[in-house]
């Protein structure tokens, strides 16, 4: 009887081991795939042509799109402070695609887009400390770059778009300053799609409204952020909700996704609620606790952390407890 209860401590204790090993192990080839290609796409594509003689403090994003076409149209309003006199101010932009007009107060003004830059001309200098805005209208077929910025494919023949911009990849489906060193205070994103689908994105949604044959989503995010980090997925997404304790706060949980994944998505997202709660207690508050933590399926082999929206492929618990730590970090 001893040497039965020996072998069972044993082989209990060794498929422990390898359990947690092999859950290390997990951890450690994300951590690494993510790392790489970091790296791959930084070196190569870790420029931005907007002019630094700004400081953008807000972004509205309108989007319009179909997951059944690769396009995109909309119009981009931007606030931001002058900070060093200047009669011209420049966003990036890829080439790929066509700004159709820049209005100042529904005023036009004149601009060249030209090496992946929309250069915008104001009627007089503007001196440092200003307080303006500018909206640029564009549509197009937007290039790819970073890890697959801007994505339309498909799930169980179902139409998706879904967008990754890490690290550089923003300026490739919207005008924006891309560099990780002028992050906006503040987003309001409004997405206009066919009827039939859903539409995610950071922060909290304000409405769902409808025009005729489309649907018009309102997402407002009230904190900090990069370029690269703003998101948006558009498919015919299941939701639910799930809530999670964080001190005084009852923190929303919004799930997104495909239809076929709604069992997995179901059965496992609880497992990261505790997660949550440790991660709290040892960091400190989630970063964004007056809004949401959420998820959204997309078909990327792996997570990319946008602010309160991370993007993942399935719900497992080492992807889904990785990528909520980059919510902190």
């Amino acid at each position: 009887m001893k040497i039965l209860t020996l072998f069972l401590i044993v082989f209990i204790s060794n498929a422990y081991g390898q359990e947690v090993k092999n859950y290390c192990k997990e951890i450690d080839n994300i951590a690494l795939a993510e790392s790489k290609a970091y790296t791959r796409v930084s070196v190569s594509n870790n420029t931005t042509t907007a002019s630094e003689n700004f400081d953008v403090t807000y972004y509205k994003c309108e989007w319009n799109v179909d997951p059944a076409l690769r396009y995109i149209s909309g119009k981009i309003t931007s606030y931001f402070i002058i900070t060093v006199a200047s009669d011209t101010i420049s966003y990036d932009l890829m080439d790929n695609l066509v700004v159709d007009s820049v209005k100042q107060n529904n005023i036009l003004l004149s601009f060249q887009h030209a090496n992946n830059a929309v250069k915008i001309n104001f009627s007089s200098q503007k001196s440092a400390g200003t307080f303006d805005s500018v909206t640029i209208y564009y549509q197009g077929v937007p290039p790819n770059t970073g890890f697959g910025s801007f994505i339309t494919t498909s799930h169980s023949g179902t139409p998706v778009i879904w967008t990754l911009s890490e690290p550089y990849g923003s300026r490739d489906w919207w005008p924006c300053k891309n560099g990780l060193d002028d992050k906006a205070d503040s987003i309001d994103v409004i997405i206009t799609t066919p009827l039939s689908y859903t539409a995610a994105s950071n922060g909290l949604r304000q409405s769902i409204s409808t025009d005729g044959v489309n649907k018009i989503t309102h997402w407002k995010h009230r904190y900090p952020i990069a370029t690269y980090l703003i998101c948006m997925a558009v498919t015919n997404y299941d939701e639910f909700n799930d809530s999670v304790q964080i001190g005084d706060v009852n923190l929303p949980m919004q799930t997104f996704c495909y239809p076929e994944s709604l069992a997995a998505f179901q059965a496992n997202t609880p497992l990261i609620l505790a997660t949550m709660q440790y991660y709290s207690s040892v960091f400190g508050d989630y970063p964004f606790i007056k809004e949401k933590y959420g998820h959204v399926q997309f078909g990327w082999g792996g997570g990319q952390e946008h602010q309160t929206s991370t993007f993942i492929v399935k719900p497992q618990e080492s992807l889904m407890s990785h990528e909520l730590a980059h919510q902190w970090f």
